[in-house]
């Protein structure tokens, strides 16, 4: 019987699936990526399904390995919401990578490792949607899913500001400078016109045009325009609410430091106006509270997990070795 001796991390989503191979020191030595890998947003499960495992297949041929050698493996994936899509992927992988020990669970729970190695503490990855997902020192976790009662990430903050130039235009809202400046951004004339894009029977702009928008509502309210500056606080206070609501379910709401990790295009953003307000509302909500911010992509973190559930101590030198490893050039990109 050959050794296992290697970490697999798979981390698949809405727009792509990514799978890296790493040995116990934290070197990546295979990379794959592919296409949707999120059961609710595929045409069917079995179609993610597949997509996930041919993403496998590609790390480990990458490796130069069979599934042998996995001594452990981590899935963090977008749509295990629920205890059923926990047992469909559980069931899936069972019969697909036989003697593979592995673990299924939301992608929430791929950025925490990447500031915290313990895996203790709070994530938020904020990008074009949210994730907030928390475990306890005990193994106890929550994650915030469908428990979203507010549209964070750039969604969010483009839908807010786009409704905010809407109800200025007709004189129900406070004037504000985002009208004009969502039309510079998306080459409109005024209010209308950008209503019409976004509208319009036919190639209407759609939710990720809407989310590349956050850059300009931040970019506003740093420059000092009262409603996109509350719209940006409001996302601050939402994301800190959740964020304590995490760390009170896993047993950490007294914690006497509490991990928090920041993550996500929205949040890593150098000079970030909503990850400088997320923190000023922490230091208020928990005073114990101790930031990391992480330009990491969660993929890292989901073979971090790996390691870590593979029976190995992850350390700082360990972290520092998978947030280190180069992936083939343009695997990473959006």
């Amino acid at each position: 019987m050959g050794r296992s001796d290697l970490y697999l991390g798979v981390d698949a989503g809405n727009s792509k699936t990514l799978a890296a191979v790493a040995d116990a020191t934290g070197r990546i030595v295979g990379w794959a990526r592919g296409g949707l890998g999120d059961i609710y947003g595929a045409p069917t499960p079995e179609h993610a399904i597949d997509t996930v495992l041919s993403v496998v297949d590609g790390a480990l041929d990458a490796a130069g390995v069979d599934t042998g050698r996995i001594a452990s493996a981590a899935f963090r994936l977008a749509g295990v919401d629920w205890p059923e899509d926990e047992g469909l992927w559980t069931s899936a992988l069972d019969a697909r990578l036989p003697g593979v020990r592995h673990s299924v669970k939301n992608d929430g729970f791929a950025l925490l490792r990447c500031g915290e190695p313990s895996g203790v503490g709070v994530a938020v990855s904020l990008g074009t949607g949210a994730a907030i997902a928390g475990r306890g020192a005990g193994g106890e976790e929550f994650f915030v899913s469908w428990w979203f009662q507010h549209n964070l990430g750039a969604a969010g903050l483009g839908s807010d500001a786009f409704r905010a130039t809407m109800l200025a235009e007709l004189g129900l809202g406070e004037p504000t400078s985002l009208g004009a400046a969502l039309s510079a951004f998306y080459g409109t004339s005024g209010a209308e016109d950008l209503l019409h894009a976004f509208t319009r029977r036919e190639q209407p702009l759609g939710h990720h045009d809407r989310a590349r928008a956050a850059r300009v509502v931040v970019a506003e309210a740093a420059a000092g325009d009262p409603v996109a500056f509350a719209i940006v606080r409001e996302h601050a206070i939402r994301a800190v609410d959740y964020i304590t609501i995490c760390a009170r379910r896993v047993g950490l709401d007294a914690h006497r430091e509490l991990p928090v990790v920041l993550g996500g295009s929205v949040l890593a953003a150098p000079e970030s106006l909503l990850r400088q307000l997320i923190v000023d509302e922490l230091r208020g909500a928990i005073p114990d509270a101790r930031v990391v911010t992480t330009g990491a992509v969660p993929i890292r973190g989901a073979v971090l997990d790996a390691i870590a559930e593979g029976g190995v101590a992850v350390d700082a030198a360990i972290q520092a070795a998978v947030l280190a490893s180069e992936p083939p050039e343009g695997l990473l990109s959006t």
